[in-house]
């Protein structure tokens, strides 16, 4: 899976970051303003817990768009040191629009969200009913129209350690891919997995 690299407006918004802890290949930066001196637990526990992984930025001094520019810098010196990770800003204004354009213009994968829960690899990674581990699924298959698991197997596996981020056991992926069949998006010929064309549907 893509390096993920999550990068918080703590000033601007201040998100709920247990849902972090689903998945292994990720790293956090939490930017501080300077009046900011209370952090709470559902953001310290998930930054202890992911160790060397996750670091705080402090701004020190209040300024017209210091944090931003802080920000910025850090995504661009991680973007160096993480070659080819998806960013995501989480952050609710719109002064990262001009940013992240720049950054689709020279080839790095980088969006914003409101908050982890808005991710849609986050959303996959936390779906706790049958129905919505079904849609989370269709919605990471039709993402990979080009490159999809051809044999049950790989499907399964995939499902399992890519879009669940290894969060289901077996059985439970078993049912999903049951869903996929009723539902009539695939078709299971032996070990062969058919893709219908309900998963090119928008």
């Amino acid at each position: 899976m893509r390096t993920q690299v999550i990068l918080v407006d703590f000033e601007n918004v201040q998100p709920d970051l247990l849902p972090a802890l689903a998945l292994e290949d990720i790293h956090i930066r939490v930017f501080i303003g300077p009046h900011q001196v209370r952090l709470a637990t559902s953001t310290v526990i998930p930054m202890q817990e992911l160790g060397d992984r996750a670091k705080y930025v402090k701004v020190h001094k209040q300024g017209p768009d210091a944090l931003d520019m802080h920000l910025a810098f850090y995504l661009g010196e991680l973007s160096q040191q993480f070659p080819g990770a998806f960013f995501h800003i989480v952050a609710k204004d719109r002064d990262y629009d001009s940013l992240l354009e720049h950054l689709k213009s020279r080839d790095i994968f980088c969006s914003k969200s409101p908050s982890l829960e808005s991710i849609p690899l986050f959303k996959r990674a936390l779906a706790k009913t049958p129905s919505e581990q079904i849609s989370a699924a269709i919605e990471w298959l039709r993402e990979r129209a080009g490159n999809r698991p051809a044999s049950q197997k790989t499907l399964a596996n995939s499902l399992k350690k890519v879009a669940f981020a290894d969060r289901l056991d077996e059985e439970t992926i078993k049912v999903v891919i049951e869903g996929l069949v009723k539902q009539g998006h695939i078709k299971l010929a032996g070990q062969k997995v058919e893709y219908l064309e309900s998963l090119n549907a928008a």
